[in-house]
């Protein structure tokens, strides 16, 4: 099966720590996927840089394909959502965005 959304080769980190180094992950549509670990291991790091609320420094996320980083945030919102513990709205968005969504 064709995943719908791909991490190939992802490096996240916040200022000087590196949290997630080299990972490729396939998340198939019509399935559920888990990301389970211990605390503070890149879980939410991974789920911020998959759904395009933290950019890679390395590696690119891939939904349907495209590099999610280079489509429009109005076709990535209408393909992908993500709902944080705590809500965060992604840099650059308006609040006109959010309120034509």
């Amino acid at each position: 099966m064709t995943p719908r959304l791909r991490a190939e080769s992802l490096q996240l980190g916040y200022g000087d720590s590196l949290v997630v180094d080299g990972l490729d992950l396939d998340v198939v549509g019509g399935t559920i996927t888990a990301v389970i670990g211990p605390n503070g291991c890149g879980k939410s790091t991974l789920l911020r840089a998959m759904g395009r609320l933290l950019a890679p420094r390395g590696g690119q996320v891939l939904l349907d394909g495209k590099r999610i980083d280079r489509m429009p945030t109005r076709e990535v919102a209408k393909l992908l959502g993500v709902l944080p513990q705590s809500p965060q709205a992604p840099e650059g968005l308006t609040v006109a965005d959010l309120g034509s969504c």
